[in-house]
């Protein structure tokens, strides 16, 4: 990837190009490239099977189209929501806080989790709201990519990585 390409990108910026070389330098006489190959492709000559793995520590790479408690507040707004988007901030950090049980917060589709989440954030319990929420954040126009991000995906993409 030129480094220019790299530059331009936040998520890389602090990076140089060069520790990318040696990584997949480092894989291929490692053999760790080759058994991720053979991994994804799922044995017995089948096509790979995934596209892609995707990881992302909280707001790296996909990060929220709009403020969180701007949208938990608009939305709420018709459910009674009163709370300041200040407060909805000071709930949700509460809310983190918290101690969790392990399990909670990876239960199937985290709905268990979350609702605890939204009530604590919000002061407002009621299922509809929870549900208009979650769906608001399952749709892909809730998110989006840094500036940059899907340039350099692609040329990361093209260099091989």
């Amino acid at each position: 990837m030129p480094p220019t390409a790299a530059a331009s990108c936040p998520l890389l910026r602090r990076a140089p190009a060069a520790p990318f070389a040696a990584l997949s330098s480092a894989l291929s006489r490692s053999g760790m490239a080759r058994r991720l190959v053979a991994a994804s492709s799922g044995g017995g000559g089948r096509g790979p099977a995934y596209g892609g793995l995707l990881l992302d520590a909280g707001g790296t790479l996909l990060q929220v189209a709009r403020p969180v408690a701007e949208t938990y507040a608009s939305i709420g707004r018709r459910y009674g929501v009163t709370k300041p988007e200040k407060g909805i901030m000071e709930g949700f950090k509460r809310a983190f806080s918290a101690p969790w049980p392990k399990t909670l917060r990876y239960q199937g589709d985290g709905r268990p989790f979350w609702r605890i989440v939204v009530a604590e954030a919000t002061n407002c319990t009621d299922d509809d709201y929870f549900e208009e929420v979650y769906q608001h954040y399952a749709h892909g126009d809730a998110w989006r990519l840094p500036v940059g991000a899907d340039t350099t995906l692609r040329e990361l993409k093209d260099a091989g990585g």
